[in-house]
């Protein structure tokens, strides 16, 4: 209970110090990311790397949105594409992928990427956050939303409109953060970002499962993210919410530059449903995710040094997702969506 009240006491003491304002996601954090994928993607930043689970997860959700929005040959809408992704990777498998962001940045980001990368079918549009999408009714074939229909000032209010730009038969394919893995003493957290010019992000987060939504502090040092970690780690033994106390806040105060606050919310699967159905989404199938899929591949064949190239990879995860992908899950497991309209 005192550790309770003593987490309590630091945020009211933040608001109290700071008087942090409401901002957008991409004032709270995009805006200021060199990489929101920290430089680590797959054939986008990195050579594939059959040892690594991580690589096989990555090609299972290239699958994943594939198969889940029938894009091969279509034209298809990324929405919110972050440092190009997926859409960099799915590029060379349909007509034209088209990455929508709110964030200048993360959209200067994915044109660059797509430019070193010599893709040419893969465009980057921005739009301000909150507003109407910026394309005709009945535009794309099939749309991915990879973890940012949460990030918008009004999720419902979003996934209306990739409903009306969306064409008839379309397919969506969304995945999501879910609040329910947060549970019994996880509601409370903490994320050091890394930002340009040797600055980080320290991010406090104040998660309401049941009301599905989070508060979210962002501190920012100047400093690098290296070298915070370095002193909460000498003087903590780790980095753990817990340790960020008035004390040590008030220590380093000279180093903050600004704290902002942000309100996102998380839908749970079954609001998910609940909102696709009541748009007129003809069918809404919970599905399995290609990316678990390919992480259990990974662990089979691991040992195999002959299936180490990406070819190899692909020529087992495909046929493996494909089928899975469209598999109806527990909804109770909030897995990722396909809604068709």
């Amino acid at each position: 209970m005192l550790k309770e009240v003593l987490k309590i006491n630091i945020l009211n003491w933040i608001e109290e110090e700071f008087k942090p304002q409401f901002c957008t996601s991409e004032e709270f954090i995009y805006d200021d990311m060199e990489s929101q994928s920290g430089y680590s993607l797959p054939i986008i930043y990195k050579t594939f790397d059959g040892t690594k689970k991580s690589h096989w997860v990555d090609r299972g959700h290239l699958y994943d949105f594939l198969y889940s929005t029938k894009g091969k040959g279509k034209k298809l809408l990324d929405f919110g594409p972050g440092d190009g992704w997926p859409s960099l990777i799915i590029a060379p498998y349909v007509r034209e992928v088209i990455g929508l962001d709110s964030s200048h940045s993360r959209v200067e980001t994915c044109i660059e990427n797509a430019k070193r990368l010599g893709i040419n079918n893969a465009k980057f549009k921005y739009y301000s956050a909150g507003d109407k999408i910026p394309f005709d009714d009945n535009t794309f074939d099939g749309i991915m939303a990879a973890s940012a229909i949460e990030q918008t000032p009004d999720p419902k209010k979003i996934l209306k409109e990739l409903f009306r730009v969306l064409k008839s038969g379309g397919q969506l394919r969304i995945s999501y953060e879910s609040l329910n893995e947060y549970k019994k003493g996880k509601e409370k957290g903490i994320w050091i970002a890394e930002l340009k010019n040797e600055k980080c992000r320290m991010i406090l987060f104040n998660r309401n499962i049941n009301k599905e939504f989070v508060i979210q502090y962002g501190i920012t040092l100047a400093t690098s993210k290296q070298e915070l970690e370095n002193v909460l780690s000498k003087k903590y033994d780790g980095i753990s919410y817990e340790n960020i106390t008035v004390e040590f806040l008030d220590k380093i105060k000279n180093q903050i530059i600004d704290v902002n606050k942000l309100r996102t919310t998380h839908p749970s699967g079954k609001t998910y449903v609940k909102w696709l159905e009541e748009m007129g989404f003809k069918k809404v199938i919970p599905s399995y995710s290609g990316g678990l899929a390919a992480a259990n591949l990974y662990e089979h064949y691991k040992d195999d040094k002959k299936i180490k190239e990406v070819e190899s990879v692909d020529k087992l995860i495909r046929p493996t997702v494909k089928i899975v992908s469209q598999l109806e899950a527990p909804i109770e497991k909030n897995p990722p969506i396909t809604a068709i309209k």
